[in-house]
């Protein structure tokens, strides 16, 4: 939160005993964002007990502000610095009396307020929580902060999660030019660097990340008001939708772990509808030739695929109790269902889909590959998987990862282990996250891929394992990132509010000859 300058104007003392009283808001004039408080917003804290804290520092308790009332021309307090018993009190009052400190700041929460023509707003309900004694440096453009940081339990309508430190109007006084004072000042400029921000004393702090906050904000009651700032809007063309820069890559970041193929194949970024990628169709020959024999000509020929982009999208309907509770992690929550539902969905499109209105599965015209012919049931398994592995050109093969389902993964283990060849050909993973390896290739484990088994013989040939070289195999393409939008009408009637994402992302084959599979041959 950055520092605000501002011309000040306030009264304010203490004696020697440490009494201490003041006026902690002006009611003449709007702060410097245009604030207005109403004197009836401060009609519960009237009778109230509040702690004096230097720089809105919890941690600096100096006194306490017993008289509170509430005047024509402002808020006034009056208390006592406890210089008897605390040594940071008695350091207060040396500053105050030399001028070096001459300013008072209230911390309160906003429960109600409203727009004022011209920016800014007028506040009619607060809780005020402290007020505190502030550094302002005798100077024209005195310094002043303005918080809005802390999160609250189960916000009620009309009430704005935030904590503002308002500074109350400070006359500028002559500069004192000692050298004293010029320490106790770049001290202090320390020390209000430190209080910019209150602390939770609860556990919903959101860590000093404003985006996190106005998100948290934004989903639970689907404003945003002045902190809509902190949010990446997107195009007015596509509705509007907005969503934190760090929520969005934490919902693509999950995805990535949960789409096995993501996390192999070759990803790119692109910024228009479809891209278009050269391939080699033909390579640059070498031939050999006498001293003045003929040299033709050798040039490698090349081709294109063109990779179109395809919008995916999920609905997840979140009770609105549940958006009241502001105990839940709502961010995390929603990030692991949506990512969950893209994984799914595109994980799915990219081995099997058509192309028609989805990605090209990698598998959709599996006869593009070189295959190995299996036994549908299985018996042949690891001599066709040695095969497989020596069909794989080394280049690719260097590079070459296995994908299969579970199923089909327990049936080569418990074949391995019947063989006695399970250190040759099998082999788990040592480590904690670290892939098991078929013939020294790792293995990664894709749910849509068929069985390498399923009992009675289906009537088609069925594709249960793949080796690849995935990188050069399969080209994936991302359009937009995630977009979120908040729907509050569509489940009203059952207390459901719905969050609408959507992405846009594509997939196709790239080249044929990086991968190998494994065929079982329909009977």
């Amino acid at each position: 939160m950055q520092l605000e300058r501002l011309v000040l104007e306030t009264k304010f003392a203490a004696d020697d005993t440490g009494e201490i009283e003041g006026v902690a808001w002006d009611f003449s004039r709007p702060d410097r964002v245009g604030d207005v408080i109403e004197p009836k917003a401060f009609a519960t804290a009237v009778g109230k007990t509040l702690p004096a804290l230097f720089a809105h520092d919890q941690s600096q308790v100096v006194g306490t502000f017993d008289q509170i009332t509430v005047e024509a021309d402002g808020l006034h307090v009056k208390g006592r610095l406890l210089v008897d018993t605390v040594e940071r009190a008695r350091e207060v009052r040396s500053m105050i009396q030399a001028k070096a400190v001459s300013g008072l700041s209230i911390g309160f929460i906003t429960r109600k307020a409203a727009p004022r023509k011209g920016g800014g707003r007028t506040i009619q309900e607060l809780d005020l929580l402290e007020t505190s004694i502030v550094a302002v440096p005798a100077h024209p453009n005195a310094r002043i902060t303005s918080q809005k940081d802390l999160s609250m339990t189960a916000p009620a309508a009309n009430i704005t999660n935030e904590t503002e430190n308002k500074a109350a109007p400070v006359p500028a006084t002559p500069a004192v030019d000692t050298k004293a004072l010029d320490a106790i000042q770049k001290r202090l400029d320390s020390l209000e660097a430190k209080g910019n921000r209150l602390a939770a004393d609860n556990d919903n702090d959101d860590h000093g990340d404003v985006e996190t906050k106005a998100l948290n904000q934004w989903l639970r009651n689907g404003q945003v008001d002045s902190e809509l700032k902190t949010l990446t809007v997107g195009t007015a063309a596509s509705g509007g939708y907005t969503v934190a820069p760090e929520y969005s890559a934490n919902v693509i970041k999950k995805i990535a772990e949960l789409s096995p193929i993501r996390g192999l194949a070759s990803v790119m970024s692109i910024g228009t509808n479809k891209v278009y990628i050269p391939t080699l169709a033909s390579d640059a020959a070498v031939a050999w030739t006498t001293e003045t024999g003929t040299r033709t000509t050798t040039e490698p020929t090349f081709g294109q695929i063109d990779i179109e982009v395809f919008e995916q999208y999920c609905v997840i309907p979140v009770s609105r109790q549940l958006l009241e509770d502001s105990m839940v992690d709502l961010p995390a929550l929603l990030a692991d269902r949506m990512a969950i539902k893209f994984a799914q969905a595109e994980a799915s499109a990219f081995v099997l889909g058509d192309g028609s209105g989805k990605p090209t599965g990698l598998l959709n015209t599996p006869g593009a590959f070189e295959a190995v012919e299996a036994d549908q049931a299985g018996s042949d398994i690891l001599a066709k998987l040695i095969e497989a592995y020596y069909s794989l050109p080394a280049e690719y093969a260097a590079r070459a990862t296995w994908a299969m389902n579970r199923k089909t993964a327990g049936i080569i283990r418990a074949a391995a282990d019947n063989a006695s060849a399970r250190s040759s050909i099998w082999s788990d993973g040592i480590a904690g996250g670290t892939p098991a390896t078929l013939l020294g290739a790792p293995v990664s484990y894709w749910p849509d891929l068929e069985d390498v088994q399923s009992g009675d013989s289906p009537a088609g040939d069925t594709y249960p394992i793949v080796l690849a070289d995935f990188q050069s195999a399969y080209q994936i393409v991302d359009r937009v990132g995630l977009d979120v939008m908040r729907d509050d009408l569509t489940g009203a009637d059952t207390g459901l509010v719905k969050f609408r994402a959507r992405r846009r992302v594509g997939g196709k084959p790239l080249l044929s000859e990086a991968a190998v599979v494994i065929k079982g041959a329909a009977a």
